[in-house]
């Protein structure tokens, strides 16, 4: 991502941003037929990826499954690159019924169903296949079940992939190097949490401004899993990749209830099974990418592999805060990613 001196307003974007829904918002339920049994339907699905990164490539492949898994009685549009506003923005637009979905953040998601934060605890897996047999498994059932009750319904667990460090003058190899450090989290109170945790000044902040906050040095450093930080061009302004895993996140795509209702059975069929189709492509691809991406950036960045056990260590507390909230939940999580662990160390 790089800087743009003409960037408009963050207000007039925003304003851009409900406009450009309003109008699409319009068409797809002109293309909707009043609801009516074998009417054609047109969703309109909203993200913030970048056109190389696995979300949005995930999320194009999606709509062209739905056409022919329904022979276009169903179709999606798809408006990428915060089109539509920023993630926050969409899910304020799908719970007002202007956007009916979005492959959308962990953070975001979470400030409306609090439990989707709880796959972000601090290295609780080993890798993202690891995370796989978690999110897929009764606890991300539990959890989609949380979501609907709040107007949600969640497809699938899309990955969003392990997260590690990026600094501009200084390395991170160890806890203390972190401290008071400003790094940009999103609006995750998971990840705020964490970062506190390490003593760390962490700074929410919207993606799409990152770019020029790290090359202004308004910020010391971001975390972000890998494809995210070489699709949005951030080791141009940032020297030194730490490789903490400090934590695992989903992408979780979903649709609003009003929207999945309106959707015969037959439908709604089609549409999940381009959602699991979808979320398996856009897994490999994350984790192509990852491999891939690490090598090319050792051309451009320092890229450091820290011992973890004191940053587990310094995050134990984060375990204590969310027990405390949901203790169930974080039982259950802990159990089971406990339980299939060793299958993924090493």
């Amino acid at each position: 991502m790089k800087p743009n001196t003409a960037r408009p307003s963050a207000k007039r974007r925003v304003r851009s941003g409900v406009l450009a829904i309003a109008v699409v918002a319009g068409l797809s339920l002109a293309g909707c037929g009043g609801g009516e049994e074998g009417a054609s339907k047109q969703l309109l699905l909203g993200h913030g990826a970048s056109p190389t990164n696995p979300r949005s490539e995930a999320a194009t492949f999606f709509a062209e499954q739905v056409a022919e898994n329904t022979e276009s009685a169903v179709t999606v549009q798809v408006q990428g690159a915060e089109q539509l506003g920023s993630d926050a923005e969409m899910m304020v637009s799908l719970a007002s019924g202007t956007l009916d979905m979005t492959a959308n953040s962990q953070g975001v998601v979470s400030t409306s169903v609090p439990e989707v934060a709880l796959f972000g605890l601090p290295f609780l897996f080993e890798s993202s296949k690891h995370a796989h047999t978690v999110v897929d498994g009764p606890i991300g059932d539990e959890i989609a079940a949380k979501a609907e009750e709040e107007g949600f319904k969640v497809l699938a667990w899309w990955d969003n992939g392990i997260r590690h460090i990026t600094t501009g003058d200084t390395a991170i190899n160890t806890p203390e190097d972190v401290a008071g450090l400003k790094i940009r989290t999103p609006e995750d109170p998971m990840t705020i949490d964490i970062f506190n945790a390490l003593d760390a000044n962490p700074t929410p902040m919207a993606f799409n401004e990152l770019y020029l906050a790290l090359q202004q040095g308004a910020v010391d450093g971001q975390e972000n899993p890998i494809p995210n930080i070489h699709a949005n061009a951030l080791h141009e302004v940032q020297d030194h990749l730490a490789l903490t895993g400090h934590k695992y996140e989903v992408t979780p795509l979903i649709i609003s209830t009003t929207a999945w209702d309106s959707l015969s059975a037959e439908q709604q069929e089609a549409v999940q099974t381009a959602a699991d189709e979808a979320r398996d492509m856009q897994r490999d691809l994350m984790e192509e990418q990852t491999e891939e991406l690490r090598t090319e950036l050792e051309d451009s960045m320092e890229i450091t592999t820290p011992e973890l056990a004191p940053f587990r260590e310094a995050t134990t507390g984060v375990y204590d805060k969310w027990s405390a909230d949901y203790p169930e939940f974080v039982e259950q999580i802990v159990d089971e990613a406990d339980a299939t662990r060793a299958d993924f160390q090493g």
